[in-house]
């Protein structure tokens, strides 16, 4: 082939090549306008009633306050499950084992523990708060003087003054801190 015969050809070459050029900035083009057309045809907003975002306000302080109490209860659940080393007392009868059980969360499993009188163990912290609070033989004190009953008041009527809680049935003390 010749010079003059491959001249025909590239000239046919360039003009598929501007072609193909001149396609593609179209495609281009067109591409900006359908992002561009995405971004617009956001639906627009519709007016809320001053009732809708009372509505809307109280569900996010609902929510809000249902989220920091799942968080206080998660860091109290950690907080508790640290084991602390300690002596159980059974001041109930000493010198005798007791069986207690501890299940202080939901999707904590029964757990019963045996303890000797005077044994060392290494318990949850919420446990051992629990033998040392909750275990207790209450004394009722009654109200002095004269009392006027109100109608329709649930508790205001008791003649109970306050409960003594000082009769512990167990202790836990601890013998050693962790740090």
């Amino acid at each position: 082939m010749t010079e003059e015969d491959k001249k025909p050809d590239l000239e046919a070459l360039e003009e598929i090549q501007t072609e193909v050029d001149i396609a593609r900035i179209e495609l281009e083009k067109l591409k900006l306008e359908i992002e561009e057309a995405k971004k617009v045809r956001v639906m627009p907003a519709r007016e809320v009633s001053d009732e809708e975002m009372i509505i809307v306000k109280k569900q996010n302080t609902n929510s809000n306050a249902k989220l920091a109490l799942k968080q206080k209860i998660e860091q109290q659940k950690c907080f508790d499950s640290v084991k602390v080393k300690g002596k159980f007392i059974n001041r109930r009868s000493p010198g005798q084992p007791a069986k207690l059980t501890y299940m202080k969360y939901e999707d904590d499993p029964v757990k019963w523990y045996t303890f000797q009188d005077g044994g060392v163990y290494e318990i949850p912290r919420g446990f051992a708060d629990q033998i040392n609070e909750h275990y207790h033989t209450p004394k009722f004190i009654q109200k002095q003087g004269q009392q006027e009953l109100a109608d329709g008041i649930i508790g205001v009527n008791s003649s109970i003054a306050d409960v003594d809680t000082s009769n512990k049935k167990y202790a836990f003390v601890p013998v050693s801190f962790a740090a």
